[in-house]
C-alpha cells in the first residue's frame, strides 16, 4: 500500500487532496483521475467502495458510473486504513445548464412572489401569457421600429465651418478661432479692399459648436426598450422562457434601444406619443400586461451570474424559500418586516434579491425560520439555541449554520433542521446519516429540541423518514410538501 499523499488531476496539474475550500476540483462530465493509493489499495469515494490499479492509479469517467453521475459537491476519500485522505469537489459544467436554468426561473418566480405577493405566490404564473406568446406579438412591431425608429431634434455637439453658419447659437468661440486661424494662415492672398478673404478661398477648418442633431432617445423608443427589459425579466422566470430572454437581450443591445436609457414620467406620460402609431401601439398592449412589479422590478440574485457553477448556491436558496413559503400556508402571514429582508431597494428602483446569512423570519405562533443561523456550544447565537458538541471528535463542533432552521417556541418548543444537498441519488441517504450526526445535538434552556434533520434534494419519489432524520425531495419548479414536517 502507498503511504505517500493521494493527488487528483485537475485541468493539466495533479493536486493534493485538500479540505474544504481548498478542495481540488473536477469537472461533473470529465474523468477523476487518482494517484499515490498503494497497490490494488481498497478505498472509498463517500460511501462507494472502488479499487486501485496495479500502479497505484483510479481512474473513473464520472458520467459513465452510477454512484457518482449527477453528483455535485464535495466526496471524501477514505483509504483502506480507515483514515480520511481528504476530499475533491465535484463542478457543474455544460452537463448541468438545463437543470441550472430550471432552478433559476423557478427560484426568481418564487422570490419575487414572496416580496410582492406573499398571499398568492403563483398569481403571476397563472394570470401572463407565456414569454414565447408575448414575443410573438412583440418581435414584428420591434423589428420596424428598430429599422426605422421616431427621431426628434436635440441640442447636440457638433462641428462647424465658420461661412457654414446659420443660426446665432452655432457661431462658438470655437468656429470663431478655426475660422481667424485659416485667414492668418492665408495671409494676404486673395484679398478684398476691405481684407476679407475672397469667397474663392473658402475657410476649410471646422470648429466645436452646438448644432441640431437627430436622436432616437424619445419617449416611445424608451416605451420599447423597456417593454424589453421587463420581458427579459420575466422569461428568465419561466421553465421555457430562457431563449426569448436571450433575444430581447441582444435587441437590447442594438440601436435604436441600446441608447435609451430609463423611462422617465412612467408608462402613461410615454403612452400619449404612441396613439397613432400601429407599430408602438401593439407594442405598448405587452407593456401593460408587465407592467407589474412583481413581473420585472428584481434583480439577481448576484450569485446568478456565475451561471451553472452556482447552482449548488442557488439550491440552497430554493430550499429556504420553500421552507418559507410552506410556513406561511402553515402559520400565516409573516410578522413585519417579513419577507421585505429578501431584498433590498436599489438606486435603479428595482429590488436586488439576496439572502445574507443568519436572515430570520417570523410567524405567528411565536415561529421562526433562519438560513444560515450561528448556533454556538455556548447557546449565544441565533434564538438562544445551543450546539452540544457530539461526543465522537471527529464529529464535534462548537459552532453550526445549518442550511435552514425553523424553530416553533412556547411551552413545548420544537425545532427542524433541513439542509440543502444537491448531489447524487445514490447519495441521499449518506448524506441525510451525516448532517443527522452533525445537527441533532441542538437544546432551548436546557431541553433538547430537534424533532428531524432532513436533507433535501432535488429527486423526485426519493423520500425517507427515519427516527429523527431523513429526507425530503424539493424539486425545482415542483411546490414542496413540507406541511407534515414542520414543528
Amino acid at each position: 500500500m502507498g503511504g505517500g499523499n493521494v493527488e487528483v488531476r485537475t485541468g493539466r496539474i495533479w493536486r493534493e487532496l485538500g479540505r474544504g475550500q481548498s478542495a481540488p476540483t473536477v469537472a461533473e462530465s470529465g474523468t477523476l483521475q487518482l494517484h499515490g493509493l498503494g497497490s490494488r489499495e481498497e478505498l472509498c469515494l463517500g460511501p462507494f467502495p472502488f479499487v486501485a490499479d496495479g500502479d497505484g492509479r483510479l481512474s473513473v469517467r464520472l458520467l459513465e458510473d452510477e454512484r457518482l453521475r449527477g453528483h455535485l459537491g464535495l466526496v471524501e476519500l477514505r483509504r483502506q486504513t480507515g483514515l480520511v485522505a481528504g476530499e475533491f469537489a465535484v463542478l457543474p459544467d455544460k452537463m448541468s445548464e438545463s437543470a441550472f436554468e430550471t432552478l433559476r426561473s423557478a427560484l426568481e418566480r418564487l422570490w419575487a412572489g414572496l416580496i410582492f405577493d406573499p398571499g398568492s405566490v403563483g398569481r403571476l404564473q397563472a394570470e401572463l401569457p407565456s414569454p414565447i406568446e408575448l414575443w410573438r406579438a412583440i418581435e414584428a412591431p420591434v423589428r420596424d421600429v428598430a429599422a426605422e425608429p421616431r427621431t426628434i431634434l436635440v441640442r447636440g455637439e457638433g462641428v462647424r465651418r465658420l461661412e457654414a453658419v446659420r443660426r446665432p447659437s452655432e457661431l462658438t468661440a470655437g468656429v470663431i478661432r478655426a475660422g481667424v486661424s485659416v485667414a492668418r494662415e492665408l495671409g494676404g492672398r486673395d484679398r478684398d479692399p476691405t481684407g476679407v478673404v475672397s469667397p474663392a478661398e473658402p475657410l476649410q477648418r471646422p470648429g466645436r459648436s452646438r448644432v441640431l442633431v437627430r436622436s432616437v432617445e424619445t419617449p416611445e423608443n424608451t416605451q420599447v426598450a423597456e417593454t424589453l427589459r421587463r420581458l427579459v425579466f420575466y422569461a428568465r422566470r419561466q421553465p421555457e422562457g430562457g431563449e426569448v430572454a436571450n433575444r430581447a437581450s441582444r435587441m437590447l443591445r442594438e440601436q435604436p434601444f441600446v441608447s435609451c436609457g430609463p423611462l422617465r414620467g412612467g408608462v402613461e406620460a410615454a403612452r400619449l406619443r404612441t396613439l397613432h402609431d400601429a407599430r408602438y401601439r401593439r407594442i405598448d398592449k405587452v407593456l401593460r400586461m408587465l407592467d407589474r412589479p412583481e413581473a420585472y422590478a428584481t434583480e439577481g440574485p448576484g450569485e446568478a451570474r456565475l451561471g451553472v457553477k452556482a447552482i449548488i448556491r442557488l439550491y440552497e436558496y430554493w430550499v429556504f424559500l420553500q421552507v418559507l413559503d410552506a410556513c406561511r400556508e402553515r402559520y400565516g402571514a409573516p410578522i413585519d418586516p417579513g419577507f421585505r429582508i429578501l431584498g433590498r431597494r436599489s438606486r435603479s428602483g428595482t429590488t436586488r434579491l439576496g439572502i445574507p446569512a443568519g436572515a430570520s423570519v417570523s410567524f405567528p405562533g411565536d415561529v421562526h425560520a433562519a438560513f444560515e443561523p450561528r448556533i454556538t456550544a455556548n447557546g449565544r447565537g441565533w434564538q438562544g439555541l445551543e450546539n452540544v458538541p457530539h461526543p465522537d471528535q471527529g464529529l464535534a463542533q462548537d459552532l453550526i449554520t445549518p442550511d435552514v432552521v425553523v424553530l416553533r417556541r412556547g411551552s413545548e418548543p420544537a425545532l427542524v433542521v433541513i439542509d440543502a444537498k444537491y448531489v447524487g441519488r445514490h447519495w441521499v441517504d449518506y448524506e441525510a446519516a451525516k448532517i443527522h450526526a452533525r445537527y441533532s445535538r441542538i437544546r432551548l434552556e436546557g431541553k433538547p429540541v430537534v424533532r428531524n434533520v432532513l436533507a433535501a434534494h432535488p429527486h423526485r419519489g426519493k423520500d425517507a423518514l427515519w427516527a429523527g432524520y431523513g429526507s425530503v425531495p424539493m424539486v425545482p419548479g415542483v411546490q414542496a410538501d413540507l406541511g407534515g414536517l414542520l414543528p
